[in-house]
């Protein structure tokens, strides 16, 4: 066990992050099988599983849990036994109306007015 202060501290660090990072592979690992499985029985939520677990799996790339090439890797053979099965991962919808309506409003533009210099001096009170 360490001694020194900031050896403790780092020690307390590192086994913290081994549980986050442990929880995050289980996760990756459990999904990825599941979307294997629903592949190989050619089942019609493959895509949908497929696609969450190419989600998880550039989480995980991104915070350094796997390596980015494993990472690419992982995702490659998942769309290869996507595309064998001739399927394609779902899509968002798209909300063009919003969009559209969003251009169409057109901003006012303001003119910047320019600034007024105040005195230094001190202004004597207008009394009559």
């Amino acid at each position: 066990m360490p001694r020194i202060k900031s050896a403790k501290k780092a020690l307390k660090q590192s086994r913290k992050r081994r549980l986050h990072n442990l929880k995050i592979k289980k996760e990756l690992k459990s999904l990825k099988k599941a979307a294997i499985v629903s592949l190989n029985k050619k089942e019609k939520t493959a895509p949908d599983k497929v696609k969450k677990a190419i989600i998880v799996i550039d989480k995980a790339a991104k915070v350094n849990v796997i390596h980015k090439n494993k990472a690419a890797r992982l995702k490659s053979k998942l769309m290869k036994e996507l595309s064998k099965l001739k399927l394609e991962l779902p899509k968002k919808k798209k909300v063009v109306a919003q969009k559209l309506k969003a251009k169409k409003t057109k901003t006012k533009k303001v003119e910047a007015k320019p600034i007024k210099k105040k005195s230094t001096k001190a202004q004597a009170p207008n009394h009559k």
